[in-house]
């Protein structure tokens, strides 16, 4: 469950809600077991026509993915050290940090790459 990144929720959430999972467990005398991932520069290695390719394959028709592809392209940044800018550069890889249509757009397109995915045998 996504919490970074989205309004109204942080990290903190997450950590609740594994406190109250292992309090659970401990109550009913279980297991409590956990795994986490930590997916480095996730978003910053997504490819833009990957995504754009599994909503297609999804279906997905119209404007919203002429938005989506507008949404992608042609994204600059700079970096701002005190009062110094650092020069543009272009952001050819990934989603934009720090927008929900980024953690949407990540989400779906390997939710639509494991549903491809031949299972495991």
């Amino acid at each position: 469950m996504q919490s970074g990144f989205r309004k109204q929720r942080t990290t903190t959430d997450q950590l609740v809600r594994l406190e109250s999972f292992i309090r659970e467990a401990v109550v009913q005398k279980q297991h409590a077991v956990a795994v986490f991932f930590d997916l480095e520069k996730a978003y910053d290695t997504t490819w833009k026509c990957g995504i754009m390719k599994a909503l297609f394959d999804a279906g997905l028709r119209g404007r919203l993915p002429l938005f989506i592809q507008g949404f992608l392209q042609n994204r600059l940044f700079q970096v701002r050290l005190g009062s110094h800018m650092s020069d543009s550069f272009d952001q050819e890889m990934g989603v934009p940090p720090g927008s929900i249509l980024s953690v949407i757009l990540f989400a779906l397109k390997n939710k639509l790459n494991r549903q491809k995915s031949v299972p495991w045998s």
